[in-house]
């Protein structure tokens, strides 16, 4: 843990103290809402400053309470990531595709793998990191979890990857040492020479500020590839990640996936199933249509403050 002093050390205190009355938030900006009055006195920079610093304080203590031992921080608090979609499959696949910019085709290829996505176009908040470790550690078969970059083949694509990857990495360290993980990059092509060699290119900005392009172009790398250009990602990148994934993982989703088909085949000719559900839907609509006939009072109650459940029962059979 680091050791905070002056201002910094001020304010953890004011998140410790959140913290003991176990309340549950929606974003780490909640936090800060609940004491931010109370720290009026300490702001010494204008507010869109004072308003960064203080949510960047709170994520870092945050990640540093985690990586001192308390790995269940993020979900005592109900801090979850609307970066990772695609997570709630009945069934799902030990893999995180990362993607910079979300696409039809990562959808289809999440739903083809039954695995997660995690999109980011930035600086990955810690909390995020953690979500995705743990939802490899949920999903977690014969102890083999990864990461895979659906990105752009350049020095971004590239650099921020590898820094999400060696989050996880760390992240899963605590949560559950034990997983074997692994952080796939671009498998659209077999390195540089074969990828820009495939696809059309676009050249590397030379601008000397720009480090990580330099740091390419130092390595005789000039050229970067859009993901959009690549033809049949889908395809592709399915029969690509297959082939890199453990193939006991492989293998166990192969099956599933033939379940579930052979399941929707024999369900789809099956006299007595097709008979019940016609019933259901029949059933469902008569239902429907009494509670359509029925007459009903609507009685406003503009109380205030607003009684929540009052106004969810503004509406009564008459």
């Amino acid at each position: 843990m680091k050791h905070y002093r002056g201002i910094r050390k001020k304010l953890t205190a004011y998140i410790d103290r959140f913290l003991a009355t176990g309340e549950r938030v929606e974003n780490i900006r909640d936090i800060w809402y609940k004491f931010k009055g109370e720290i009026e006195h300490l702001k010494k920079m204008p507010d869109d400053k004072w308003d960064i610093y203080v949510n960047r304080l709170i994520g870092e203590y945050l990640y540093e309470l985690f990586l001192d031992g308390d790995v269940t921080i993020y979900s005592r608090l109900n801090i979850i990531t609307k970066g990772l979609s695609n997570d709630t499959h009945t069934y799902n696949t030990p893999i995180v595709l990362f993607t910079e910019k979300p696409t039809r085709s990562t959808d289809l290829l999440s739903e083809a793998l039954l695995c997660g996505i995690y999109s980011s176009t930035g600086q990955i908040p810690s909390f995020e990191s953690v979500n995705v470790a743990q939802y490899l550690n949920r999903t977690v078969r014969h102890n083999k979890a990864y990461l895979i970059a659906i990105t752009d083949f350049d020095p971004s694509g590239e650099s921020i990857f590898h820094s999400l990857a060696e989050k996880v990495r760390t992240d899963l360290q605590l949560i559950n040492p034990d997983i074997e993980f692994t952080a796939i990059p671009v498998l659209f092509g077999r390195g540089y020479k074969d990828i820009v060699s495939r696809y059309p290119t676009y050249t590397l900005s030379r601008n000397k500020q720009n480090k990580l392009n330099q740091a390419w172009i130092d390595r005789g790398q000039t050229l970067g590839v859009e993901l959009n250009v690549v033809e049949n990602k889908a395809e592709l990148l399915e029969s690509a990640i297959l082939k890199s994934v453990a193939p006991e993982v492989v293998e166990e989703l192969s099956r599933h996936r033939w379940e579930k088909e052979r399941e929707e085949v024999m369900l789809a000719s099956d006299k007595r199933y097709l008979e019940l559900h016609e019933e259901l839907k029949q059933r469902v609509a008569e239902i429907r249509d009494e509670v359509e006939s029925m007459e009903t009072v609507f009685d406003a109650k503009w109380s205030r403050p607003i009684d929540a459940d009052g106004v969810k029962d503004m509406t009564r059979e008459k």
